[in-house]
């Protein structure tokens, strides 16, 4: 909760400002119904107390002005006014006993006084619904989700204007058990079209994952690349969908390939490791050319060092090798026109792909799917590889949104969010 200040008690003793006192008649006929904020002559004059102790500065008196009160309120008006003035009171307290603490604060004093002012039909509309979000937010800190949901939820009702009250009710429902309602409320809070901050986009990602809501945590995934396309972001993104230890998605050597892939775009490889992996990948594939195309680039970067790991020598030395012993792929390139079928015209461009020879690759491509006989999901994608790193953007977009079964239409996904939002650091 936020630090309470003396402004809580400044607006009680303000609203107070309207009190009048029954008149004598009042006192004998209970059974009269004054209008408006008529109170009893004892109340009226404990308030006049309270705001004299309020303008001396006098918290003792003013605690004592507030007992008065409450001890003579008998109608739900009055004993509004109590509670409010004990809520102002407890208010005060806390703000002085809280100077030098960074604002941290016991809110326990204001449960009972809040709880009553909750209960009581004379609360002004205008006022409950602020009660309401500051007795949520006490629940929230205590863990008390049931309570903090009801709450949050009669807040939201009543009209709270409360910046934060959508999140909160989120986090409430999430951390109470009803996951599918709090990340429905994250969907809301997404299309309002109102800035969001990262951690939102981290934390929905982070429970649905936990949830098993494999949907929602891809889907928070591409929102976080799209809405903070930085290289960090779209890193952990891609990491965290396909490569880390417990993956949204469970894919090959191949389809991880395209992942390295779009790191490679977005300058989202970090270190040593990640080329290594990368390169060892494209190595076990048969892709030697681009094992050394990722080890080059990973030298000229510095992100493997001078003195690289064995594994990264005894690779580029592979690489070195089968490149010389590939030789031109003209030979190949013919033996793919003249089969029947596909498969060899998407390993030729595979091949072509590997030595960023995108105009080979994409011909050979799109002669793979009319022949057919070939993986049309891998292809697709691959030529939508092709496409955009040939700067053809539009091409890329139309093959990419021709992979229609999951994991590669994910990966599609993907490569479209970064052709249109890449990393901006």
């Amino acid at each position: 909760m936020k630090r309470i200040s003396t402004a809580v008690l400044t607006a009680a003793l303000a609203t107070m400002a309207g009190v009048t006192f029954a008149p004598a008649a009042f006192a004998k006929k209970e059974e009269a119904k004054p209008a408006g904020n008529t109170v009893s002559k004892e109340v009226g004059l404990a308030v006049e107390k309270a705001k004299a102790a309020s303008a001396a500065k006098d918290i003792v008196a003013l605690e004592a002005a507030v007992v008065e009160v409450e001890t003579a309120a008998k109608t739900d008006y009055e004993k509004y006014l109590g509670s409010y003035l004990r809520y102002a009171l407890v208010s005060e307290k806390i703000g002085r006993a809280s100077t030098g603490t960074n604002g941290a604060f016991d809110p326990t004093p204001m449960i009972a006084p809040l709880d009553a002012l909750i209960a009581n039909a004379n609360t002004p509309a205008d006022m409950r619904p602020k009660f309401e979000f500051s007795r949520a937010t006490i629940a929230y800190d205590q863990k008390n989700w049931a309570l903090a949901t009801q709450l949050f939820t009669a807040a939201q009702t009543h009209g709270s204007t409360e910046a934060n009250l959508p999140l909160y009710l989120a986090k409430t429902k999430i951390q109470g058990g009803n996951v599918a309602g709090g990340m429905a409320d994250f969907d809301s809070l997404y299309a309002s079209g109102k800035p969001q901050s990262e951690d939102l986009y981290r934390y929905a990602i982070d429970q649905s994952s936990r949830a098993g809501l494999k949907a929602d945590t891809l889907k928070w995934l591409q929102r976080w690349v799209t809405t903070y396309p930085s290289a960090a972001t779209w890193r952990n993104a891609i990491l965290f969908y396909g490569i880390s230890a417990k993956p949204v998605a469970k894919l090959d050597k191949r389809q991880q390939i395209d992942l390295f892939r779009l790191m490679r775009q977005t300058k989202a490889l970090a270190d040593q490791t990640d080329y290594e992996q990368y390169a060892q990948y494209v190595t076990d594939v048969g892709l030697p050319d681009e094992a050394k195309l990722v080890i080059d680039e990973g030298k000229a970067t510095g992100k493997i060092p001078a003195v690289p790991s064995v594994t990264v020598k005894e690779l580029a030395a592979m690489a070195g090798r089968a490149i010389i012993a590939e030789g031109s792929f003209d030979a190949l390139e013919r033996k793919a026109a003249a089969s029947p079928t596909g498969p060899l015209s998407a390993q030729t461009a595979d091949a072509y792909l590997g030595r960023s020879d995108y105009a080979k690759s994409i011909a050979l491509y799109r002669q793979a799917l009319a022949k057919g006989g070939v993986n049309a999901d891998e292809v697709n994608t691959h030529l939508g590889i092709a496409l955009a790193m040939s700067g053809d953007k539009a091409g890329a977009k139309t093959a990419f949104s021709a992979v229609t079964g999951a994991p590669r239409s994910e990966i599609a996904a993907f490569w479209m969010i970064w052709l249109d939002h890449p990393p901006t650091n």
